[in-house]
């Protein structure tokens, strides 16, 4: 059981570790400090813990050390955990069903998995004061990329939510508040975003549904400390999820990842909806503000939430330099390595241009 030991209860979530067969110092350096300097009660890896077909090739060996390595210093503080899985950790060629049963094997892992409805490791935990229940924490699986994007949460994990709701209310005679975490943002983050002119200042370009159109953060309706260095990739539909968790007005925040360049929360219609950015050092990301968010949960019904940074955790010296250096200037997508290279070889082509023109006149 779950339980509030002081005042508050601290989740740690951790986000697009998305490490190969060989992990990251600089990620593990990163969890650790984070560890110390929280003592968290739960700690949730939200998805993309790895990724790798050509590395991996489906072993189950190879796949079992790297979760082992990722989630051993979590165990080693006998703190519990659990995870989501996002749209990079099945290109492993380990199925997530056939990762969660490794997951399973952890001491410390408190995840479970709901039969009957899509995806894997949706489940609900409940977090207690004493014997009365103050949270739930719900964990969903926002499902992998389709053939134009990405998928959205399904019908059926939606009516669990709601099932899930009405049967605690229906227990316990009232509301009971709650949090939920996934992988893949909501489509209302958007809400949280102002359209800019192309040149503005710190504006990122947005792909696929939002193609052509350019955003900043919303300063007035997010944390000072915020960032955004990459457009939301939301699903391509909207499911009505965030619809549902407003119904009853018991959900107080939904925190995602996916975006690794991205860290921020604000509130959307009475609901904190939080970008926590990535921590892995093997994948690109934003820089030394690689992070991890807390989710700080109180008895009176509130929450609080804010990230750690590596900068101000471990410092300013990583232990694979070049590496980092490399994941620095790598594209954050398919859009935008395409448009990098478009930029690219239209500077080429303008340069050629420019030196037979001056053959022809000066040769």
């Amino acid at each position: 059981m779950l339980s509030f030991k002081n005042d508050t209860f601290k989740i740690m979530q951790i986000a697009d570790t998305q490490e190969g067969t060989r992990v990251s110092p600089d990620t593990i350096d990163l969890i650790n400090a984070a560890l110390e300097r929280e003592e968290p009660d739960l700690v949730v890896y939200s998805g993309d813990q790895i990724w790798g077909k050509t590395s991996f090739k489906g072993s189950r060996e190879k796949v079992a050390r790297v979760l082992s390595e990722l989630t051993k210093p979590v165990r080693e503080r006998k703190i519990p955990f659990t995870v989501c899985f996002g749209n990079h950790d099945r290109q492993v060629g380990l199925s997530n069903e056939e990762q969660f049963a490794i997951y399973k094997t952890f001491d410390y892992f408190v995840g479970e998995s709901e039969e009957g409805i899509d995806g894997v490791a949706n489940h609900v935990i409940e977090i207690k004061d004493g014997s009365e229940l103050k949270f739930l924490l719900y964990l969903i699986d926002s499902h992998s990329s389709l053939s134009i994007g990405y998928d959205h949460v399904h019908d059926n994990q939606i009516e669990w939510y709601r099932k899930t709701r009405d049967k605690y209310e229906q227990e316990y005679g009232h509301l009971i508040p709650s949090v939920v975490i996934q992988h893949i943002p909501l489509c209302e983050v958007f809400e949280l975003l102002t359209e800019v002119k192309k040149n503005t200042k710190g504006s990122v370009r947005g792909f696929r549904t939002h193609a052509n159109k350019f955003y900043v953060l919303n300063k007035g309706r997010v944390n000072s400390a915020g960032f955004m260095k990459e457009s939301p990739a939301d699903p391509q539909e909207n499911s009505g999820e965030f619809d549902a968790f407003k119904e009853k007005g018991e959900v107080l925040g939904v925190y995602f990842g996916h975006d690794h360049n991205n860290s921020f929360n604000g509130k959307v219609d009475g609901i904190d909806l939080g970008y926590t950015q990535g921590a892995g050092f093997h994948v690109y990301g934003p820089g030394k503000d690689r992070g991890v968010r807390i989710i700080e949960l109180k008895k009176d019904a509130t929450l609080d939430t804010y990230d750690l940074r590596f900068r101000n955790l471990v410092g300013n010296q990583v232990k694979e330099p070049l590496r980092y250096a490399i994941y620095q200037i790598m594209p954050t997508n398919m859009f935008d390595a395409v448009t990098r290279a478009i930029k690219f070889f239209a500077v080429v082509a303008c340069a050629a241009v420019a030196a037979i023109i001056l053959l022809y006149f000066f040769g």
